[in-house]
């Protein structure tokens, strides 16, 4: 499979105060891999980083073998998208208009929608189960709603690599269900790389084939979930009930 992302002695953290040690990781094309670890532990700091929101305490990021920081903001746009916890608080604005504006970076200086752009749009909120809501104003949708309109922005977007931190939150126990299926069948179907942070770690189990595992202060694992699934709880103190 083609390499799409590979860190080389990556730290990451604030004001030179690295989270964990040096990160050396490869994602590769059609893969999807869980991040897990317990809250404080560096999950959205690593993403922010990946994402060139957060520069580097050391260490260097290269997607599609090329270094992030050579690749302008709009380039980066059609490479990754991202789904963080916070969502727009724009009371004007409706679940097209966010939607809508996963398509921006392939719609030119003018950023008129094209004929494709509202079918993939159609598409994708139909996909994740959202293209009822179209019209609604996108602050009186219930959290769970708002969330899976931002996972359809993403898909939206068209990117090879997709980045989620926590998109099972806010959803019930059915709807985490049927998104974990989705990643797969993108990562599979589409050639998307995908990696998505959750704390629902017995759902990851059984649905991930791949682990990034996080721990303040300690090395990042990386591996199968299968070779993984002893070391998990000890590796995180997780205690048994």
């Amino acid at each position: 499979m083609r390499e799409v992302l590979k860190t080389n002695g990556l730290k990451i953290g604030y004001k030179g105060n690295a989270l964990m040690p040096a990160i050396d990781v490869t994602l590769h094309e059609g893969e999807h891999v869980a991040l897990i670890g317990a809250n404080g532990s560096g999950k959205t700091t690593l993403f922010k980083t990946l994402t060139g929101n957060l520069k580097p305490i050391e260490g260097t990021i290269e997607l599609c073998g090329k270094p992030l920081s050579d690749y302008t903001p709009n380039e980066r746009a059609k490479l990754f998208s991202l789904v963080l916890t916070e969502k727009p608080d724009d009371l004007f604005l409706k679940v097209f208009d966010i939607v809508a504006a996963g398509r921006y970076p392939h719609s030119g200086l003018m950023a008129k929608l094209r004929d494709e752009d509202y079918a993939m749009i159609k598409a994708k909120l139909e996909i994740v189960g959202v293209y009822h809501l179209i019209d609604r104003d996108f602050v009186s949708l219930s959290d769970g709603e708002k969330q899976k309109v931002m996972i359809a922005k993403a898909l939206v977007q068209d990117t090879p690599i997709i980045y989620m931190d926590e998109p099972t939150a806010f959803l019930d126990y059915p709807s985490k269900v049927e998104l974990m299926h989705l990643i797969a069948k993108f990562a599979k179907e589409e050639n998307k790389t995908i990696l998505y942070s959750s704390h629902d770690l017995e759902l990851i189990m059984k649905n991930s084939e791949k682990l990034w595992v996080v721990a303040k202060d300690k090395p990042l694992l990386s591996g199968e979930s299968n070779d993984l699934k002893h070391d998990i709880e000890s590796y995180l103190n997780i205690k048994q009930q």
